[in-house]
């Protein structure tokens, strides 16, 4: 099977969003596509999306996606919901795909959706609810923490270089501390005042 076309997980994103936002599902767009927004290209395959889905909006959300040309199994939604895990749902035909959370009970990601802001992300006007630039920032940065993987960092990095003239670093700071990575934010913060020099 050939990648996905970047077209098309665009489409199909825009499509999962608008089912949320019919169906008033809280969410927010984090992960690589937000980082990518927010700062440096680089190749994703897929969207993470958190979002506040309960088991009331289940039938509804299962509808939106009918099979063939949608896949996402209703029962592993229901137990991503009671276990806090995420879920896909897929676009066979295009191999897009989409990475949901169903809310954590941390209190970052929490009060982060409740930060979130909507977006343009493409040529043609359309939006979306963004996790903010400082949060992304953070989130990339917990993720660093527990997984130890390059990626995150420079993801960080990427939005802190580019999005440096507007961004609110004692937000960063404060959030960062209550996440337990404000050691990390600092080298973080060193390295592209270094770059930046």
């Amino acid at each position: 099977m050939t990648a996905v076309q970047s077209y098309e997980l665009r489409d199909f994103f825009s499509y999962v969003i608008s089912v949320f936002e019919r169906l008033d599902i809280p969410y927010m767009v984090v992960g690589g596509f937000a980082a990518i927004f927010y700062g440096e290209p680089r190749l994703t395959i897929d969207v993470d999306i958190v979002a506040d889905i309960r088991l009331a909006h289940v039938p509804a959300f299962i509808q939106a996606f009918p099979i063939p040309d949608y896949y996402v199994s209703e029962e592993g939604v229901r137990d991503s919901i009671a276990r806090c895990y995420p879920f896909n749902v897929i676009q066979p035909s295009t191999g897009a795909k989409v990475d949901i959370v169903p809310m954590p009970p941390d209190p970052f990601t929490r009060l982060a959706l409740q930060r979130r802001q909507r977006l343009e992300y493409d040529e043609a006007g359309q939006t979306a609810s963004f996790i903010t630039a400082e949060d992304i920032i953070i989130a990339k940065l917990i993720a660093y923490r527990e997984t130890q993987s390059d990626k995150h960092f420079r993801d960080a990095r990427g939005v802190l270089m580019l999005q440096w003239d507007t961004i609110d670093l004692n937000a960063v700071r404060r959030g960062a501390r209550g996440a337990g990575v404000e050691q990390l934010f600092e080298q973080l913060l060193e390295i592209v005042h270094n770059d930046m020099a």
